[in-house]
């Protein structure tokens, strides 16, 4: 079953000042979160904790996914730094090889040189 999100309501941090209790009953009931604005600009949210906890899962999710791909990019390039590094290759070389890689594939696949 997915979870119904809030629907967001802006306020200004005065009108908030004034009806603090009604503000966090609505946040409570999970219909709706609050944007607070202070001269025009949104400066805090008011959401129920429910929501804010679904929020926070989401985003360790998101950090463990980020940090796996991470994981995973190193292990793919590392062996390839290992050799360069073997073969003394400098960082000015690996780069003028590079280039000649992508200009001879940019010319199999356009049938031109790059423009410069």
């Amino acid at each position: 079953m997915t979870s119904q999100k809030s629907m967001p309501v802006t306020i200004a941090a005065t009108e908030l000042r004034r009806h603090f209790g009604d503000f966090l009953r609505r946040a409570f009931s999970g219909e709706e979160h609050f944007i607070v604005e202070r001269e025009g600009f949104p400066v805090a949210a008011i959401i129920s904790m429910k929501e804010y906890e679904t929020f926070i899962k989401e985003r360790e999710q998101k950090d463990r996914e980020r940090a796996e791909k991470s994981r995973q990019f190193y292990d793919l390039v590392h062996p390839f730094g290992e050799e360069i590094a073997r073969q003394g290759i400098s960082e000015e070389e690996l780069d003028a090889r590079v280039e000649s890689a992508r200009q001879k594939l940019y010319e199999e696949t356009y049938g031109r040189k790059p423009a410069k």
